[in-house]
């Protein structure tokens, strides 16, 4: 029998489709030799209304910052959403601070990376993002010893 981990990924008005569809694909299509699933991947937005993601997509998330289960992996997709809007959110930096602390891996896509360093999250340790954004995530004040490095 598998044990499965419950891998949490964070939605928000804006989010980049690809961030969150990607990383939703990939966990909940990974399974054992005998069909078992490792992963249960459930959405999760500070509220549990609809969201609009980049370019109009609708999405449900499954539950919200009060009623979500445990989670063993935080995912912190990317995207406009991530860069302009809720990197001013204090409900969700403060959300993704104490999920960080509680889940056993927390990861970010592209841009999400700019929430985690404003969460505090990346100060001493390597990161990157989007080549466009290098620089702003370079520059974040709460990553002073960040070292940036390029994936090709």
């Amino acid at each position: 029998m598998t044990l499965k981990r419950t891998v949490g990924i964070l939605l928000f008005n804006e989010v980049e489709v690809l961030d969150f569809a990607g990383p939703f694909e990939v966990f909940s299509l990974a399974e054992n030799a005998d069909n078992n699933k490792y992963f249960d991947v459930i959405t999760i937005a500070e509220n549990q209304a609809p969201i609009s993601a980049r370019n109009g997509l609708q999405v449900i998330p499954d539950y919200n910052f009060t009623n979500h289960p445990d989670i063993d992996v935080l995912i912190i997709p990317g995207g406009y959403g991530a860069e302009k809007i809720e990197i001013h959110n204090k409900v969700v930096i403060d959300w993704i601070k104490t999920q960080e602390n509680l889940a056993e891996l927390t990861l970010s896509v592209c841009t999400g990376a700019l929430l985690l360093a404003e969460a505090g999250l990346l100060a001493g340790r390597s990161a990157t993002t989007h080549w466009m954004d290098l620089d702003n995530l370079a520059s974040t004040k709460r990553v002073s010893t960040l070292s940036l490095i390029l994936a090709l």
